[in-house]
């Protein structure tokens, strides 16, 4: 675990005048796991690592839901394990875990600039139509 401070002028911008909704923070908890290269079977140590980050935030179904003691996720780490509901167990979508209530907003961001969704990966901003 990486703590990494965080607020300060960070927090005097507004949640909603960026993509970053994280704006009441004071540090980033930063979970990294590693391993020496393709001779390493890479389960052991990411199964450590996912079972550690889920006892963080047992009491919020295993990802830290926006709220009194955790501000979400920073998009600029992501995680697809936050979008898998056998490890998100929260009921919040990794939608709010990372843009809060901005979600919709930044859908229609990415309608008039990105309207054939060129520009992708697995937790990016989806379309409207095929958002979940």
């Amino acid at each position: 675990m990486w703590l990494v401070s965080y607020g300060g002028q960070v927090n005097a911008v507004a949640p909603e005048a960026t993509a970053v909704a994280q704006r009441d923070s004071v540090l980033k908890a930063i979970y990294l796991t590693g391993w020496d290269g393709p001779h390493e079977e890479p389960g052991p140590r990411l199964a450590w690592i996912r079972d550690f980050y889920r006892a963080v935030y047992a009491d919020s179904g295993g990802v830290p839901v926006p709220g009194t003691v955790s501000d979400g996720s920073f998009i600029n780490y992501p995680d697809t394990d936050l979008a898998d509901p056998a490890l998100n167990t929260s009921g919040t979508p990794w939608q709010t875990l990372y843009y809060k209530g901005h979600y919709a907003r930044l859908q229609d961001i990415k309608a008039r600039w990105d309207p054939r969704n060129e520009f992708h990966h697995a937790l990016s901003i989806r379309p409207r139509a095929t958002a979940p």
